[in-house]
């Protein structure tokens, strides 16, 4: 028997493995091309009828019409968006699972929480759509009728005075404000979302309620709001006065898993910013602040919110 010896030829290999490499990438592109091809799935971290639902809502005709599939919204709550964050976060980065994405809650979760399974700056955000500022809000036939009213009654009677807030975010925000009016009160922290305060409030099973002004917008027949943060009036919420020293904003986006290519983040981008202008003057109507902007854009947007927080 004759022995076939086979010579190394290091040019023919590395000619095979570049072969390889583009038919990889060749495979990547065409599938990224068909993209997408069956149902997005967009999480929501928080409760039903809060702020993400809200903007989930609105927006889910417009990407649907964009994208030419459907938009299946799915609720994954608890740990103050923490559980759906972490979803997002194991999910596969094939541009077929999103997630609404609160700032700066998901920066405050994962600073605060332990072993909460993300990291901020690791997901490839789409884009922020919206912005609103804080609000302190009581309920209807409250007896604090004013600011001055509250801040009162609370140095009169420290920590008896109970202000809900959605987690650990809530918390960091009404005691912002608290440090500002110069009061102490008792923190009541809700795991959920704003869906879940509101009937806490509503039922005055709470004094107070801590959060964005869309709420206090939204709920305005049934709420109060005593103050706004910043120093911008609200032309929904005429009359109520601003507190430029108290520093809140909430902003709403969409965001994908960490490794989402640049070709499907791109694709969505592009359909997110053709379902935003449809649903603008809802926006306004509703207390909150239109956004546009490109996934650099809003990859920036997270970096400084991280740093500022």
């Amino acid at each position: 028997m004759t022995k076939r010896l086979c010579k190394y030829h290091p040019g023919k290999l590395l000619a095979s493995v570049a072969v390889v490499s583009m038919a990889i990438v060749a495979g990547g592109t065409a599938n990224a091309a068909d993209y997408p091809n069956h149902d997005i799935t967009f999480i929501v971290p928080y409760s039903p009828g809060g702020g993400s639902d809200q903007q989930a809502r609105r927006l889910q005709p417009g990407l649907q019409k964009a994208l030419g599939v459907n938009i299946r919204i799915v609720y994954k709550t608890g740990g103050g968006g923490a559980i759906g964050f972490s979803e997002l976060y194991r999910s596969k980065p094939d541009g077929y699972t999103i997630s609404n994405v609160v700032v700066p809650n998901i920066i405050v979760t994962s600073k605060k929480g332990k072993n909460v399974g993300y990291k901020p700056q690791e997901f490839a955000y789409i884009g922020m759509t919206a912005q609103a500022v804080g609000a302190l809000m009581v309920p209807k036939g409250s007896k604090f009728k004013t600011l001055k009213d509250f801040v009162a009654y609370a140095k009169a009677n420290p920590g008896k005075v109970t202000v809900a807030g959605v987690g650990g975010t809530g918390e960091v925000n009404t005691a912002k404000l608290m440090k500002v009016l110069g009061v102490k009160i008792s923190y009541v922290p809700v795991s959920g979302g704003v869906g879940k305060m509101v009937p806490m409030l509503a039922g005055k099973h709470v004094d107070a309620g801590v959060t964005s002004s869309s709420h206090a917008v939204k709920h305005k027949a049934i709420l109060d709001t005593l103050v706004l943060a910043g120093d911008t009036p609200s032309e929904s919420l005429p009359g109520v006065p601003n507190e430029p020293r108290w520093t809140y904003t909430t902003t709403w986006g969409v965001m994908a898993p960490p490794g989402t290519p640049k070709d499907i983040v791109a694709k969505l981008n592009d359909a997110l910013n053709k379902a935003t202008p449809p649903v603008r003057a809802m926006v306004i109507k509703n207390g909150l602040t239109p956004m546009k902007q490109t996934p650099e854009q809003a990859k920036k947007f997270i970096e400084k919110a991280i740093a500022d927080n």
